[in-house]
């Protein structure tokens, strides 16, 4: 038999021979093997040449043991030039073109078909060639004498397998594939995945019951029909003015396509519906369009703070002013309309989207309520109008980290530099009494100390990850502790060292922790306190504990003596704290979280640097604790480096 039927197929279809050779492959297949069809067809090579599969393919192992169409198989495959990929793969027996047994074998390739997709219009016409062959065959058929009942019978095998084949193989496509005549009836043909995007078996049904078109729409579908059979316009202009989508009775997005189907004349024959289930596609699309709509109000909430805060003063005072409306037995159309409009054009212009649709919803109804008054759509315009009041109350929750507290945002407030309220307080607040200016100080200079602590969770957590740790959040206790911050920058910025130390060194992995009785999430907890020393002087005293492996005071002796230092006549809480040598670790490799000795001395430093000064205490098997104590700083002019700790 020819193999020529073939060639139109989007599947990969090769005719291999019994020691495996390709006699015969189309251009799909020569596609995914990654080698043109002349070359396939010259070398003849094995077909296990050409694709190296993962797994041993079941109908290739004994082609001869194959009497009939096989179970599909998937396995994923490599061909010489690099190119990997999934593959479905069916065998079954074929007449070749010589007295030799052969056998066909088809891909369903999986991973290539949004490409061959592309190519599937332009090829699906070819298919009205096979179709023409099959009349032509049936037609050669009925000019039988009936001397040749024989020659008739066997031709109507191989016509009957030829059906089952193509069966085969527009069931096997995941699209819906069917086609209509110029009366509307669809032919018998038809892929089994019609079952699911339209939800039928087209065969004998008018299409405008298969696209479940209503009456108003079946007279302008039948005109569209009309136009398209009669070639007034060609049949790329006509097909987009057909039905697009069809209405899936499970809210899937089946979308349709046309594609003419032509006789040997070129004359229309009918016309293929494919039906595509791109539910997936669209959700992706909606949910992509959601982060766009989303980033874009953070980057305007960023940008225009000033302006974000009025849009929240206004529309509190505007949500305030629709509860009211929504409380009153009969409701003002028009100052109602003007709130939710007002309301609507804020939350649009900020991007809040979910705020913006709800209002425009309410819109809606409000006039549907205004033309056509009843209590069902009074009550459902109140329930819309909460739902606008939670939608705002959640936009205000989730980003409160970027446009703060709503108590900070329900008055304007003014930014201006640290240094102006220092210069003021020289110049103007010198002379008055200690308690004024305390209270300037602590009113507009101050912030909870608390607050410069807060980012190092994120490094908590990153190292934990990275050496495989589990480290609850930082525990910050005393966190509202005013302080000044400029005095302190460069002791907070050091911190970062003492944090990073406690999850590398000190936090021990799970596994460890459990073996030792411990939880398997390690605690990390920063104390922040002021104190009064004997000679009444206040401190700042900042208390970071782990609740880790602790010190090894041996350990760092071993390192000390490596390096030529004698620590014999230390201590334990002498020796441990070395840790503060500078280039000191413990550590024999360097990695990217700690190794090179750099940090605790930074500390030490700094702590010193403003007249304090910082040591640690530890427990082996415990944990260890980091104390930093310096002077407690609430003047922005006295001598920061005269004081030294206890």
């Amino acid at each position: 038999m020819e193999t020529k039927i073939f060639d139109s197929l989007l599947e990969p279809t090769f005719l291999i021979t019994g020691d495996k050779r390709i006699i015969y492959c189309n251009e799909p297949a020569a596609l995914i093997a990654d080698i043109s069809v002349r070359k396939l067809l010259r070398s003849k090579p094995q077909i296990d040449e050409v694709f190296r599969f993962q797994e041993s393919i079941q109908a290739l192992l004994d082609l001869n043991s194959v009497q009939d169409q096989t179970s599909y198989q998937e396995v994923s495959f490599s061909t010489e030039s690099g190119k990997t990929g999934k593959v479905q793969i069916t065998a079954q027996p074929f007449p070749g073109p010589s007295s030799d047994p052969c056998w066909l074998v088809y891909f369903r390739d999986v991973t290539l078909e949004e490409t061959l997709q592309k190519k599937y219009r332009a090829e699906l016409e070819q298919k009205e060639d096979v179709i023409l062959d099959l009349q032509k065959a049936q037609a050669e058929l009925k000019n039988y004498s009936e001397n040749l009942e024989r020659m008739v019978a066997e031709r109507t095998e191989q016509i009957a397998k030829m059906n089952q084949l193509m069966g085969a193989l527009l069931d096997s496509l995941s699209q819906g594939f069917f086609m209509f005549n110029s009366d509307g009836l669809c032919f018998g043909v038809s892929s089994k995945a019609c079952e699911s995007t339209v939800e039928c078996t087209p065969k004998g049904k008018y299409i405008w019951d298969v696209l479940k078109l209503s009456e108003k729409q079946i007279p302008g579908f039948k005109k569209w029909m009309t136009t398209v059979f009669a070639e007034m316009l060609p049949f790329e202009d006509l097909a987009p003015l057909g039905p697009q989508k069809y209405p899936h009775s499970e809210n899937k997005v089946i979308q349709l396509d046309y594609s003419p189907l032509r006789n040997s004349e070129g004359k229309m024959d009918g016309v293929v519906v494919i039906s595509t289930d791109i539910t997936n596609l669209v959700h992706a699309q909606e949910e992509a369009e959601r982060e766009r709509t989303h980033a874009q109000m953070i980057l305007k909430l960023v940008k225009n703070k000033k302006q974000v805060s009025g849009f929240i003063r206004e529309s509190l005072t505007l949500l305030g002013e629709l509860k009211k409306e929504m409380s009153q037995s009969q409701i003002n159309h028009e100052s109602t309309f003007r709130v939710l409009h007002t309301l609507k054009g804020g939350a649009a212009t900020f991007s809040v989207a979910s705020v913006a649709e709800k209002c425009h919803s309410a819109e809606t109804l409000l006039t549907e309520l205004k033309d056509a008054p009843s209590p069902e759509k009074s009550q459902m315009l109140k329930q819309l109008s909460e739902k606008i009041e939670q939608g705002f109350s959640e936009f205000l929750e989730e980003n409160k980290e970027i446009i703060g507290n709503l108590k900070k945002n329900q008055e304007r407030w003014v930014e201006t530099p640290v240094s102006h309220l220092i210069q003021f307080q020289k110049t103007y607040l010198n002379q008055v009494a200690e308690n004024i200016q305390h209270a300037f100080i602590e009113n507009l200079l101050t912030e909870p100390i608390g607050s410069y602590f807060q980012s190092y969770n994120e490094v908590v957590q990153a190292v934990a990850d990275q050496e495989g740790k589990q480290i609850h959040p930082i525990q910050l206790i005393n966190d509202q502790l005013l302080i000044l911050p400029e005095p302190y920058e460069n002791l907070f910025g050091t911190c970062i060292h003492a944090f990073r130390n406690a999850a590398d060194h000190g936090i021990e992995r799970p596994e460890i922790r459990e073996a030792a009785g411990k939880a398997p999430q390690g605690t990390i907890t920063v104390t922040f306190d002021r104190i009064t020393d004997s000679n009444q002087m206040p401190w700042l005293q900042i208390n970071i504990k782990d609740d880790g492996g602790g010190i090894s005071p041996e350990k760092i002796r071993e390192k000390l003596k490596s390096k030529g230092i004698d620590c014999s006549k230390e201590t334990d809480h002498q020796v441990i704290q070395h840790i503060f040598d500078s280039q000191f670790s413990t550590k024999e490799q360097v990695t990217e979280t700690s190794g090179r000795g750099v940090g605790m001395d930074a500390i030490l430093f700094a702590a010193k640097k403003l007249g304090g000064q910082a040591w640690v205490e530890s427990t082996l098997g415990k944990g260890s604790q980091l104390f930093i104590k310096v002077p407690y700083l609430f003047n922005l002019n006295q001598n920061t480096a005269k004081p030294k700790a206890a």
